[in-house]
Parts: structure tokens; sequence; C-alpha cells
């Protein structure tokens, strides 16, 4: 009977891991655009928000063009509305004169060349006002880009007021704290006998599942696969000692 009691116990230990409480995610925010750090939101490091700017780029001559370009459009449609008429008429007497015996041939080709002349600046039309919608989706996206917003903790912002920022630059760093994540490494041997089993955390039953298992060794740790959990209730940053059982 110690024998096996020996064994359990034994057992028992090598189902036994130490894993820090992190966050589900880590997000580097890297600028997208380039220009003038106008506005960095220091005060929200350490602070878990939704959907608020961080740090914003100077986009006041893109909301200059932007306007711009919305009143280039809506000359464009009131053109587009007048050269539709024009174009009706045109081809209306275009079709009255290209039947009419006491018309000449060349008084109907010119007709309907006007007819044509008149479409082609219709589509002409059409076509820049598609280019003017295409750009105003651009310069809305630059403004966008522009107004960088987070989600989640907010561990750093890396810029500062004044600063000028390329396309690329690391510009904060926010944590998923909505969830936690405990990483341990199990031996492949084990693999198979925990998929099944309930993730016990400093000896008591937790919420915490199984999330991930890499099917390739660690580079590490050659002889385990490495396996990510996800729960809730525990205190980041705190070392826990997992078990499943």
């Amino acid at each position: 009977m110690k024998k096996t009691f020996m064994f359990l116990s034994i057992a028992a230990v090598c189902m036994a891991y130490e894993a820090k409480v992190q966050p589900f995610e880590k997000y580097k925010i890297k600028a997208a655009v380039s220009g003038i750090v106008v506005k960095s939101e220091k005060t929200l490091e350490a602070k878990n928000i939704t959907d608020k700017i961080i740090v914003k780029i100077d986009d006041r001559q893109n909301k200059i063009d932007l306007n711009n370009l919305k009143l280039q459009y809506e000359i464009l449609k009131k053109e587009i509305e007048n050269q539709q008429q024009i174009v009706k008429r045109k081809k209306n007497v275009y079709e009255k004169y290209k039947n009419l015996k006491t018309k000449s041939q060349m008084e109907k080709d010119l007709k309907f060349y006007d007819y044509m002349n008149a479409l082609n600046q219709l589509l002409n039309l059409k076509s820049q006002l598609d280019n003017t919608s295409a750009n105003i989706d651009k310069i809305k996206d630059i403004i966008n880009k522009k107004n960088i917003k987070a989600n989640g903790y907010v561990y750093k912002i890396y810029v500062n007021k004044n600063d000028y920022v390329a396309p690329g630059v690391l510009v904060a760093e926010v944590d998923d704290v909505s969830k936690q994540k405990l990483t341990v490494y199990v031996p492949i041997e084990d693999i198979g006998s925990i998929k099944n089993k309930h993730v016990y955390i400093n000896g008591k039953k937790s919420n915490f599942k199984i999330y991930k298992i890499w099917n390739i060794p660690d580079t590490q740790y050659i002889t385990s696969y490495k396996v990510e959990l996800v729960g809730n209730g525990l205190k980041f940053g705190k070392i826990v000692k997992v078990e499943f059982k």
C-alpha cells in the first residue's frame, strides 16, 4: 500500500505546473500614417478604456481637403443632373432628325455627333464623381488613422506631443484584460491525459479552460508541448500552481 501511495503522489506532482497570470493578449499599436502628434493622452496609461483616442496626429489639412471634396461632389451631382437633361433633349432631337427625309445625311450626322458629345460629357462627369467619392473615402480613412483609438488596458504610450511619427512607428502597447491567460509546458506523453480534465489553480477547481495546445515541441522545453489556459478571477502577475485533475 505504501508503494502505491508513493506512486500516486509522484504522478500528482508530475501533473502540477507553475504559471504566471498574464493578459489574454498584448497589442502593439503602430502608426499607419505620418504626421505631427498634436495630442498624446498619457493620463490614460494604466487605465482600462473603451474606444478612446490615445494619440492624435495633425489632421487639419486633411479636414480642409475633405470639405473641399464634399463641395466638389455636390457641384458635380448638380452638373450631372443638368447634363442628363441636355443629353435627353439632344437625343430626342437626333431621334427626330434621323428618320426625316427632308434632312440631309450631314445634318443628321451633326445631330448625332452633338448627342454623342453631350453623352460623353455626362460620362466624364460621372467618372469625376466616382473619383471624388473615392478620394473622400481615402481622406476619411486617413483622418480615422490619425485619431488612434484603443480598447483595453493602456500599458504604455510611447509618443509625445510634437513628435513626428512615420508609418510603422510604435505608438502604444495595450493589453486585453477581459480574460486571463496561463501558459504551461506539458510533457508530450501527458498531453492526451489533460484534455478532458478540470484545471485546478492553487489546489482549487477553477474556471480556466484549455485554449490552445501546440502540437510541436517547444524550442526551449524540447520534450514538452506549450499549452495556453484561459479564464478569470486571478491577479495579474501572480505565480500560481496549475494542476489537471
